[in-house]
């Protein structure tokens, strides 16, 4: 059994959830698509893989 978060994840809150070392995946597809129309989608998922290894 593992454990998967997501939903409602961004970058200011990812990171704690991150953290969390139970914590096997994480799902963050909405907000990646929003962002991307803004700052194009490999500087967003760069953006966001960046706060998660921080985090870890």
């Amino acid at each position: 059994l593992e454990c998967h978060a997501g939903h409602g994840l961004t970058y200011d809150n990812v990171g704690p959830v991150a953290a969390i070392p139970t914590v096997a995946e994480l799902n963050i597809g909405h907000f990646l698509v929003g962002e991307a129309i803004f700052v194009g989608f490999v500087e967003a998922v760069r953006r966001m893989r960046a706060a998660m290894d921080r985090a870890r």
